[in-house]
């Protein structure tokens, strides 16, 4: 009687295929959406980490008591990067000596009128990429005393440079937008197209 019931409350091997072809097809609906919030959960990340590290910067400079500079770089590929370094420099030039993010570690600054200060590298296999929007120059200098942005001139243009941005994206519909101006002030901001939320541009 008791071996009875136990085979009547077991479930068949038709059942269980069917329960584990319902678990397949829902995790195979879930796992795009799952990957797209991972993607964004990133891309803030990132960002954040961009918005403190333009801070950092700016910190160091006044502590310091000298011209910090910050390069933006970019190597495509499967195997490229984007990638940025913080660097103290002896002058508020935006010309060589400059230090390169996408070299290996030790081998970045190898000027002696230049000291690495920190540098970030994202590679292009992590979909989260940071690239400068200036068309003139890929990085911009930070003045000791104000912690504010040397006015620098833009090459063949004789206006001056009044605010470094930088993008920080996945795709042209998933972006942030960084900028630090002459003054020191830094911030960030959806620009028109952006699904990322927040204050537009």
């Amino acid at each position: 009687m008791q071996s009875r019931r136990s085979r009547m409350a077991a479930f068949t091997l038709i059942e269980l295929m069917i329960v584990v072809a319902l678990v397949a097809i829902i995790i195979a609906l879930a796992a795009p959406s799952f990957r797209d919030m991972i993607l964004m959960q990133r891309l803030r990340g990132v960002n954040a980490q961009v918005v403190t590290d333009l801070a950092f910067a700016r910190s160091e400079a006044v502590s310091r008591g000298t011209f910090v500079q910050i390069r933006f770089q970019q190597v495509g590929g499967g195997s490229g990067m984007s990638c940025y370094v913080i660097y103290a420099r002896n002058d508020s030039l935006l010309t060589s000596p400059e230090c390169d993010c996408t070299a290996a570690e030790g081998l970045r600054c190898t000027d002696p009128a230049t000291t690495e200060i920190r540098t970030v590298q994202l590679p292009n296999s992590q979909s989260v990429t940071v690239a400068h929007l200036s068309t003139s120059f890929d990085r911009f200098t930070i003045l000791p005393r104000t912690g504010g942005m040397s006015p620098a001139y833009a090459a063949f243009a004789n206006v001056p440079l009044l605010q470094f941005r930088i993008s920080t994206f996945i795709d042209s519909t998933r972006k942030f937008e960084n900028f630090f101006d002459i003054s020191g002030r830094l911030g960030y901001c959806a620009p028109a197209g952006s699904t990322v939320g927040g204050e537009p541009c």
